[in-house]
């Protein structure tokens, strides 16, 4: 059941004001087309023809060319990425003296780079930003300045190597949602000339403040602000107890059993076959305990040397309206979010980082997808600096530290029926492992059965823990989860739509999930089950008249009942 609220008008319009066309090889009866988030009501959007490009092209700027360096960065950049299918080539065709595989592609990507040096160029005008970029496919990509909300940067190693770097603009929209001819993206420009474009396309933000003088100039540019958060070396800590190692070593791993006798030559270490070896005389089960232990610490290592490499030189600087995120090492990125389309943050404290006081930041805003690299707003880091940050963002400390109002017990009752739904199928696989193996796999059902029981239920016990929510004046906080444990606060000044929902368990149990429905993050946030009496009147209380579509107006004693379906009170 979902109902519509009164939304944040500047949530909806930050749709961006985009118009990408793609024109065939011979310009003449081509047909320009509306890019899905482009918005048709602005002065951008095709009429017929060239026009929406003819009125956007400013006579008197100029245009503009990419950096040639691009000519050596690019292909580079494309041959590293194709470096795998090069040394299986060279793996599977040792003994041959015939390269002309290898000599085709890297013709083909030196080829496609120079098309595209040739074909982009952009200019910067006084109204407008134009791109014009495809050889064989012609692309123009048109942006009004006053729609830019971000100009975001980064470079890999071949780019800092090179002095260029990739810029590109955004307009608020997820980037989930645009396309290859969406984009207004640079790659790439002279790195001493970021700087001046990305002053140059945000500085008619200061407009937006009539207040703001010459003097506060300072604080629209990007070479001023006050950091709020830089990355320190004992963050690394963090890095173990998460998914990362375990991903770069899976990923070494199949490399190496590609590539021929690598895989047997490291088995074959002394200091690997000793510790196999003196793991398998512990038995079973400790023998698997402790290589799994072993790989955890393999792992581990890499965990914290991708971990550097990804989040090194992180900092997170407030400049007038605008929040500066950078991070990497060897791909270095900038991103650039606005204050105003803050629409909340989300605090991630998964249960492998709470336990030694960890956790990460994410921003709900339009425009940028929760979750997502990018938009990481403090990474794997000490609660104290996570709420810190949170509260700094939030400019108040009561949504980040505030008590929780715990849910009904049925609630707590489901939260252990169904964490205990995966111990049952580790019971029975372990059941018919001693089935089939006889006597010997005894250990493994009086050692895993009790052992698996124990972990689900304390996983559960956490997820009662953390299940709740508070409804405060101007925002809504809730929390839920374990293994994925998150605790969001969102403005309700950014929510738009209201969804409450009940599967025939919850019905039975007489709780409910409301989803407040938003254009920023995620899209929607959830408070799980919750008393299904109540569903409707948190919405109420943060979306006033949201419930008027059920107001009763029939029989007077009628009045005051509650609705069968998920608590609507009739009036």
């Amino acid at each position: 059941m979902t109902a519509p609220g009164g939304g944040d008008p500047t949530a909806v319009d930050d749709t961006p004001t985009v118009v990408a066309w793609v024109e065939g090889d011979d310009d003449e009866g081509s047909e320009p087309s509306t890019s899905p988030g482009a918005d048709t009501g602005s002065d951008t959007a095709p009429a017929s023809g060239s026009e929406p490009v003819a009125e956007a092209v400013d006579p008197e700027a100029p245009w503009e060319r990419l950096s040639w360096r691009m000519l050596l960065v690019d292909p580079l950049g494309s041959l590293t990425r194709l470096a795998p299918l090069f040394l299986i080539s060279l793996w599977l065709g040792s003994n041959r003296s015939n390269y002309w595989f290898e000599f085709i592609i890297i013709s083909l990507v030196v080829l496609a780079g120079v098309l595209r040096w040739l074909s982009t160029s952009y200019q910067v005008g006084r109204t407008h930003i134009i791109l014009r970029k495809g050889f064989f496919s012609r692309q123009v990509v048109t942006v009004a300045r006053n729609r830019i909300r971000s100009v975001d940067t980064e470079s890999d190693l071949f780019h800092r190597v090179m002095r260029v770097s990739i810029v590109e603009v955004g307009t608020g929209r997820s980037d989930a949602g645009k396309s290859g001819a969406e984009r207004f993206r640079l790659n790439a420009i002279d790195t001493a000339h970021v700087e001046p474009l990305r002053d140059e396309l945000l500085k008619h933000r200061r407009a937006l403040d009539p207040s703001l003088g010459i003097e506060d100039e300072e604080q629209w540019g990007s070479k001023y602000g006050e950091d709020i958060a830089r990355w320190r070396v004992t963050w690394s800590r963090f890095a173990p107890f998460s998914f990362i190692g375990f991903g770069v070593l899976m990923s070494l791993w199949l490399i190496t059993w590609q590539m021929g006798d690598m895989h047997q030559r490291i088995m074959d270490l002394a200091v690997v076959e000793g510790t196999i070896a003196w793991l398998d005389s512990l038995g079973e089960p400790f023998a698997m305990v402790g290589k799994g232990i072993a790989i955890w610490l393999v792992a581990s290592v890499l965990a914290i040397i991708t971990y550097a490499i990804r989040y090194g030189k992180y900092a997170l600087t407030e400049r007038g309206s605008v929040l500066y995120v950078q991070n990497g090492i060897l791909r270095r990125k900038h991103q650039a979010l606005d204050k105003a389309r803050l629409r909340g943050v989300e605090v991630r404290a998964p249960i492998y980082l709470r336990m030694i006081g960890g956790g990460r930041l994410e921003p709900i805003m339009t425009g940028t997808k929760s979750g997502g690299k990018a938009s990481t707003l403090l990474p794997q880091a000490p609660m104290k600096d996570v709420r810190r940050v949170a509260t700094r963002i939030l400019g108040d400390e009561t949504p980040v530290t505030v008590r929780l109002r715990r849910h009904p017990w049925k609630a707590a009752r489901r939260r252990i029926t169904r964490g205990l739904m995966p111990f049952w199928v580790v019971a029975a696989l372990l059941i018919l492992i001693r089935i089939d193996s006889g006597p010997s796999a005894d250990v493994w059902v009086r050692w895993g059965i009790p052992a698996a029981f124990v972990l689900f239920i304390l996983l559960s016990i956490d997820r009662i823990r953390m299940l709740g929510h508070a409804l405060l004046s101007d925002s809504l906080v809730s929390s839920h989860g374990s293994w994925g444990a998150k605790r969001t606060v969102l403005e309700s000044d950014g929510i738009i739509a209201w969804t409450v929902s009940q599967s025939v368990f919850q019905r039975t149990a007489g709780v409910a999930t409301v989803t407040a429905a938003t254009p920023a993050g995620a899209g929607g946030y959830s408070v799980m089950d919750m008393a299904a009496d109540e569903v409707w009147a948190l919405a109420e209380a943060l979306t006033p008249g949201i419930t008027d579509v059920w107001q009763y107006e029939g029989d007077p004693e009628d009045a005051g009942r509650t609705s069968p379906s998920m608590g609507v009170r009739r009036q």
